[in-house]
């Protein structure tokens, strides 16, 4: 029996230690977001079960701070290699939504928002 013990504690610790190096690099993730070259906001980004959801946590206008808790990036999965796809954005000012893909290279997130042909694409810098 304690054998047993033993060998489940083990499995239960290698688990936990491989999930733990397993998540995400976007993860628990704060990124200070640009329109057009100017700071915008400052968006965290968080995994849950495999998918990756970004809530705008604080903005420079005074006219963007009702948007201040709004989830902008929801459905994100990651692909592998530092791309993901899958996700929609939304434009909090507008409050359309838009279909996403990111890539992730070391402290820059690199956003494209599609609407039908066209697309529109933003850096995002690590903070």
């Amino acid at each position: 029996m304690k054998l047993f013990t033993k060998t489940a504690l083990a499995v239960a610790g290698i688990s936990m230690a491989t999930m733990a190096f397993a998540a995400d690099p976007l993860h628990n993730t704060t990124w200070q977001t640009f329109d057009e070259g100017k700071p915008k906001g400052t968006v965290k980004i968080t995994e849950s079960n495999g998918v990756l959801t970004g809530k705008l946590i604080d903005t420079v206008s005074a006219k963007g701070k009702k948007h201040v808790g709004m989830t902008i990036i929801s459905g994100l999965k990651a692909d592998g290699g530092g791309k993901y796809s899958g996700g929609t954005i939304t434009d909090p000012e507008k409050g359309k939504d838009y279909r996403m893909t990111a890539s992730l290279n070391g402290n820059t997130l690199n956003l494209k928002g599609y609407i039908g042909p066209f697309s529109r694409s933003q850096q995002w810098k690590k903070k």
